[in-house]
Order: structure tokens, then C-alpha cells, then sequence
């Protein structure tokens, strides 16, 4: 059992619900995309931004610390200043992508602040797919779990909202009761995953690398893809400097750059097979669960079109 929500009253709530708060919803500007609300009538939730929203967990680029020699203490930390958010819009593959990267961010002995602030400081209200919004979305082979605070349903007029969260049942206390059985999610395109271990030297996977521009779109797309490279930057006086952290992708060459000039992925069929392992196979043999939650934007935003799924697809799993 869940609540109604009728559409006309849709801006009412949120804006109920994000007092106080960044709202973040997706946007169409030149291409639709997360960002924050500054009018309501630019929501657009036809389909699904090709941009995550993993930036609002961890910036594209992030200041750190400060180093400056002409004091006596010489660092200090950028402080983390991050208003509640709310994002809305979300879907199940972009909010199972923040399970993931919890694992990675939030699991082990070192944690990074920032991730954890700003995932303790957003509310996660979700927006089923039916239809399934892109072509390339595979989600359905991924055994997501269904996490959120709140998740709309599209009825027509309305919206059957339910909550996932003691915060989501709070905010939807006062709408009427509304019984609704939810659809499973249908998608087109299939994964059919498998111990990929099997297949590293097969050599579908060099047909599909001639096609590889070694761009980085697609792990700038994803919704997993969070490497990131630490840059120490020195003012020309060399007593003041900084720290910050940038996305980086291990698509490009100097990604495993190391200190004498050794680059350990040096061909770039060892970088594209990188990281189709690492969302599929090694992930799984750390954390129990693929990395990849079936969003389909690697696919989408490549300029060839590069489908890893089709290539798993056809394996022959007979073969060891």
C-alpha cells in the first residue's frame, strides 16, 4: 500500500519537501541532465539523462588542502560545506549506482568525507521506468534492488508514490492511501552475465577494441566510474600551493603512469578489457555484487557505439 499524488500538485511537494534544500531534478538544456532546479517548469522526466548523478557525490574536481609556508600552520583542509539536497528524477540503476560506490567510499577503514556528507545530506526520489527510457538500458539482467527514499510511479494523472525509508513514509504522511500493483521493469536488451574469466583472451574482445577512441565518454557516462587522480599544484613563488582531486578514467594511457615512466596498461586492448572486468568480474570477487547497474549511458555516449553486451552475449559459456 502506498499514497496518490495527482500531477498538478506535483510542484507543490517538491517544493515541500526541498525547503531548505537543493532541489536537483533532471534538466533540458542542450542535452537533458541533473542539475539544480532554479524554475520547476524546466523539469524534464522523458527519458533519462545521459549525464549521472554521481557528480553531486563527488566532484568533477575537488579541492583538498592548501599548503602555504609563509605560516605557521602549513595545511589546511578545504572545509566541506554542503546544503541538504534532494534529488528527484532519479532512477533505480542511478540510485543502485550509489550502493555501489558506497562500498567503495564508505566501507573500508578509510572513508572519504566528502562522499559521506553529501550521501547523509541527499534525499533519493525515484521515478519508475515504464517504458524502459533508452534503448540501451539492460537494468533488468542486474538484480537491482529497489533503494529510495520516495519512488513515483507515472498513472496517467497522477502519481502512486511509495516510500523505501522511515524518511520517505514522513514526507508522504498526509496523501490518501492508494493500492497499486508495481510493474517490473522490462528492457530489450539483455545481459547474460557469466564468469568472464573464462573469456579474457578471446578474441571478440579485439574486434570490438578496433573501434575504441580511448576517449573516456564511457566512464564519464557511467554511473559507477569514479577514479579519480590526486594533482598537487605550486604557485611560481613555490611557497603556496594546493591539493585537489579530478576525475580521471583508466580508458587513457596515463592513467597507470607510475614513477621511471612505466605504464602497466599500455595497449589499449588491456585498458578497453579493464574496464568490462572490473564492472563484471573483479567487483563481484570484492564486494559480492556487479559494479555495473545496467544504465546503458557507456553505450549510449560512445562515438561507435560499442556494445560490451552483445560481445558477452555471444560467448560460448561451454567453452573454458
Amino acid at each position: 500500500m502506498g499514497k496518490v499524488l495527482e500531477k498538478k500538485r506535483l510542484d507543490a511537494f517538491l517544493r515541500r519537501v526541498s525547503r531548505g534544500a537543493d532541489l536537483i531534478a533532471p534538466v533540458k538544456r542542450d542535452t537533458l541532465r541533473f542539475e539544480v532546479v532554479r524554475d520547476y517548469d524546466d523539469i524534464c522526466l522523458e527519458g533519462r539523462p545521459l549525464f549521472p548523478i554521481k557528480k553531486f557525490f563527488s566532484p568533477a574536481k575537488q579541492d583538498l588542502f592548501t599548503l602555504n609556508l609563509t605560516k605557521k600552520k602549513l595545511f589546511k583542509e578545504d572545509e566541506i560545506k554542503l546544503k541538504p539536497r534532494v534529488i528527484f528524477g532519479g532512477r533505480l540503476c542511478d540510485f543502485n549506482g550509489l550502493l555501489r560506490l558506497d562500498k567503495l567510499f564508505l566501507s573500508g577503514e578509510y572513508q572519504d568525507d566528502y562522499y559521506r556528507l553529501a550521501r547523509e545530506n541527499t534525499l533519493l526520489l525515484g521515478i519508475n521506468c515504464d517504458p524502459p527510457p533508452s534503448e540501451y538500458c539492460f537494468c533488468e539482467s542486474m538484480d537491482l534492488e529497489r533503494y529510495y527514499d520516495l519512488f513515483f510511479h507515472d498513472l496517467g494523472d497522477k502519481y502512486y508514490v511509495e516510500a523505501g525509508s522511515a524518511k520517505g513514509e514522513a514526507l508522504i504522511m498526509e496523501l490518501e492511501d492508494y493500492d497499486f500493483l508495481i510493474p517490473p521493469i522490462r528492457c530489450e536488451k539483455k545481459l547474460d552475465r557469466k564468469d568472464l574469466a573464462k573469456y579474457y583472451d578471446d578474441p571478440a574482445w579485439e574486434k570490438e577494441n578496433e573501434k575504441c577512441l580511448s576517449c573516456g565518454k564511457c566512464t564519464a557516462h557511467c554511473t559507477t566510474c569514479l577514479c579519480f587522480d590526486m594533482i598537487d599544484e605550486l604557485e611560481p613563488d613555490m611557497k603556496r600551493g594546493k591539493r585537489y582531486k579530478e576525475w580521471d578514467s583508466c580508458q587513457f594511457l596515463n592513467f597507470t603512469l607510475v614513477a621511471g615512466g612505466f605504464v602497466f596498461r599500455k595497449d589499449r586492448l588491456t585498458r578497453f578489457k579493464h574496464r568490462i572486468y572490473h564492472k563484471l568480474q573483479y567487483f563481484r570477487e570484492n564486494f559480492g555484487v556487479d559494479m555495473c547497474t545496467g544504465c546503458g549511458r557507456c553505450i549510449e555516449a560512445c562515438p561507435r557505439l560499442i556494445d560490451f553486451t552483445e560481445v558477452i552475449n555471444k560467448f560460448d559459456q561451454s567453452r573454458v
